[in-house]
């Protein structure tokens, strides 16, 4: 609302020339009058000494100039546009100076038929001053959009939040907790001090009265523009009014994070110099997987005016923050970006991108390669001519919490919920959150990697680390994909598990426990006879039938993990030791040769030949020594 009434007031500036000269004695103590009245914060009374002033000099551009402002501090750009148009008449000269004023305060009242006349009667200059040019080309943006938007089929229309979140002060900034049991959003009392204020749902689904965060967070200083990470244990925001001993390694506002304890939020860091500059760093969001953040800079390099930023994290470190390009960045304000969990949709706010006026919130698709798609307004009623300043996304992807100054709230700036429409909404995600542990002992196993990637192509989607005080993770998860989830950690075996999830649980998260195995860990191996085979007297070849049955049974344990085969052969007592050994071994190796053949590694096959001991049965008969001409196979496995 600031910026409109400064761009008014420039607007009007070859207007003001023609004042000079025309001011009755009563017209100008009148117009000093509700000077000092505004300077009160006494706007009914110079509202009252304006209109007076007006009526006893009509030509007193002044008077029309600091109505009209006025008018459009208090969002009342119908009353702004009477005024405007009134001046013009009471000096003709003027109409060409009051022409773009006018256009854009039809344009805030929602009037853009009437404000696209204006603007198309408006002789414009065949040079324009270059910031009256981009306002004018602004102008005729929103005018177009506008139309579009009323003309479309409206949004749901958002729910004030009520006198337990809302006051008679501006609350704005809010962020929810994964679960939407928490409501976290910045107050500013008294049109100062700005501090951090949480409320949590009652039984009936409502709020509870919202409550000050108390210190820490909140400090002395201004804490504004938080975000709650989705596991709930790290708390980003921005503080403002920081001040440094040498001057330069602190700017006025930066960026700084608290993480839980025992006792509560600790102690706020600010983030080091590869995020905070000496210029203005603030509003964060950071994604899902806990690898990029997302904030809102004025340093060199920008667009112009405050730009969204994003900063990685790699090798233990933040890196150097990426300028989201000119898809998203405009010459004005994009600001309070908040990244959906499914880490490709972002929500901002801009005064730059075509819309009703003022500013209001767009969203944004990723493409592959890190570019975003041309923002979209969700539209109206979602966005208006007033300010909506910051929005939140429920973790459903279904519901924003909105900041908006329209006219009907408790006061200022207001918190709102609204339905999202259906093309604004996130891709659909479910939340999966459990702990790693070792499986021997069961302690928590801290910074393990969870690497997601997709099954069919290999390619990583998702990358999240195990909490290092208890071993926990959260991720959000997109649905109806198949992945392989790659879970390491030094010191212990790598795991791979394949999933797939088709139902969103977000208010209710899956649950996914991992259990690693130490590296040096070796299972207890386990033998189980598996198979005997008997032979005619003198033969060393088993039946057809012996070596389906042993391939068919050893097939299920090719390829793993320390399995081994165990070929002991045996004669009867009929034939010489030599004759006999040398027997036992050959029908112990063909029947090896089995294994083979069905892919068996020759490291897992111990042959062993042992002539006529371990007689299975006394060597007195021929159906006995027939039970004594065998092979066992035996499998130890764990």
């Amino acid at each position: 609302m600031r910026s409109f009434c400064l761009f008014i007031f420039c607007l009007l500036g070859t207007a003001l020339i023609y004042a000079q000269g025309i001011l009755g004695n009563s017209g100008q103590r009148l117009y000093d009058k509700g000077q000092e009245y505004l300077r009160r914060h006494n706007n009914e009374k110079a509202e009252s000494c304006f209109l007076k002033s007006i009526k006893e000099a009509p030509q007193n551009i002044d008077a029309y100039t600091a109505l009209s402002t006025l008018y459009c501090s208090q969002a009342q750009y119908a009353k702004a546009a009477g005024i405007f148009e009134s001046a013009a008449q009471a000096c003709p000269k003027c109409t060409h100076a009051f022409a773009l004023p006018l256009a854009t305060a039809l344009c805030r009242a929602q009037q853009f038929d009437r404000a696209g006349e204006v603007l198309a009667r408006w002789q414009k200059p065949a040079v324009l001053n270059p910031r009256i040019k981009q306002q004018y080309e602004q102008l005729r943006a929103n005018i177009q959009f506008g139309k579009y938007a009323m003309a479309a089929r409206h949004t749901d229309t958002p729910r004030n939040m009520g006198p337990m979140i809302n006051s008679r002060y501006d609350e704005y900034f809010p962020s929810v907790s994964r679960d939407d049991s928490t409501l976290v959003f910045t107050r500013k009392t008294n049109g100062v001090d700005e501090d951090f204020y949480s409320a949590r749902r009652d039984s009936c689904g409502g709020w509870f009265t919202a409550r000050d965060m108390g210190t820490p967070p909140n400090s002395p200083q201004q804490e504004g523009a938080q975000m709650l990470s989705a596991d709930g244990h790290y708390l980003f925001f921005m503080r403002c009014g920081n001040r440094s001993l040498n001057g330069w390694e602190a700017g006025g506002c930066d960026l700084y994070f608290s993480y839980t304890e025992k006792e509560g939020w600790s102690q706020p860091v600010p983030f080091g110099a590869t995020i905070n500059t000496p210029g203005y760093e603030g509003m964060p969001s950071l994604s899902s997987d806990n690898k990029e953040l997302f904030f809102v800079s004025e340093r060199e390099g920008g667009y112009g005016g405050k730009d969204i930023y994003v900063s990685r994290f790699a090798d233990g470190l933040w890196q150097v923050p990426e300028n989201l390009g000119p898809e998203i960045n405009t010459p004005y304000d994009e600001t309070a970006p908040f990244i959906s969990p499914d880490n490709k949709t972002l929500y901002f706010t801009s005064n730059g991108h075509p819309g009703l006026g003022g500013n209001d919130v767009f969203f944004s698709r990723r493409r592959p390669g890190d570019k975003w798609e041309q923002p979209q307004n969700p539209g109206y009623p979602f966005n208006t001519a007033f300010d909506e300043v910051s929005a939140c996304i429920s973790s459903d992807g279904k519901k924003a919490y909105l900041a908006s100054d329209r006219s009907g709230g408790e006061g200022g700036m207001d918190l709102y919920e609204v339905t999202l429409p259906e093309e604004a909404r996130a891709e659909p995600f479910t939340y999966v959150h459990g702990v790693v542990y070792d499986s021997l002992d069961n302690t928590r196993v801290t910074y393990a990697q969870l690497e997601w990637l997709d099954a069919a192509t290999g390619e990583p989607v998702y990358h999240y680390q195990s909490n290092r005080g208890d071993g926990s993770y959260m991720g959000a998860i997109a649905l109806s994909r198949k992945y392989v989830l790659h879970t390491y950690r030094a010191g212990f075996l790598d795991r791979n598990d394949t999933l797939e999830f088709t139902q969103t649980n977000n208010l209710y998260p899956d649950t996914l426990n991992i259990a690693l195995l130490p590296r040096d860990y070796r299972p207890p191996l386990y033998d189980t006879m598996i198979l005997k085979v008997y032979f005619a007297k003198s033969t060393v070849a088993g039946s057809d039938s012996d070596k389906v049955l042993l391939q068919h049974l050893a097939t299920p344990y090719i390829g793993r993990e320390y399995t081994q085969y165990f070929i002991n052969g045996y004669t009867d007592d009929s034939g010489s030791p030599v004759i006999n050994d040398d027997l036992s071994f050959a029908r112990a190796r063909g029947v090896a040769d089995w294994l083979r053949e069905i892919g068996v590694p020759d490291e897992q096959i111990h042959v062993q030949g042992w002539a006529d001991a371990n007689p299975a049965a006394p060597n007195d008969s021929e159906p006995n020594r027939y039970l004594n001409r065998r092979v066992e196979v035996t499998l130890r496995k764990p």
